[in-house]
């Protein structure tokens, strides 16, 4: 074989093999984009989720005396506004170019920070109501 003809060859080949593995290519990229949207989207459902059912405690510990009413219109305050912020959230992950101005989490850094946030605000209200109980034992 000649080396026109080896080159040829050489090209068509690539040619063919990109010709196949391009489609496939683009439908990984687009399916690694659709797993990291329900990934969020199922993030922030469990979320809601949560939100949800501190609201449902706060009523019950408010209904049943354990919450002074000042207490209680702050706390359920702050876990309406994280409600909401999640429904912004869900929603813009459901409508991108309605909301592209929100930022949402990319990155295992990200949602680390998401994940560390939670934890957090779990661990100050835990701790804010056991100093609550240690003033009403004394």
């Amino acid at each position: 074989m000649s080396a026109e003809g080896l080159i040829a060859a050489l090209v068509l080949t690539t040619t063919a093999v990109m010709i196949v593995a391009l489609p496939l290519l683009i439908r990984s990229a687009d399916a690694e984009g659709a797993s990291l949207a329900r990934k969020q989207r199922e993030r922030l459902a469990a979320y809601y989720e949560r939100v949800l059912r501190n609201l449902r405690d706060l009523d019950e510990d408010h209904a049943l005396g354990k919450l002074d009413d000042a207490e209680y219109q702050q706390e359920r305050s702050e876990w309406l506004q994280r409600g909401a912020h999640v429904l912004r959230a869900l929603d813009a992950l459901e409508h991108p170019t309605e909301a592209a101005h929100m930022p949402l989490a990319h990155t295992a850094a990200d949602d680390a920070a998401v994940d560390r946030a939670i934890d957090d605000a779990v661990e100050a209200a835990i701790q804010a109501y056991r100093k609550k109980q240690g003033s009403h034992v004394n």
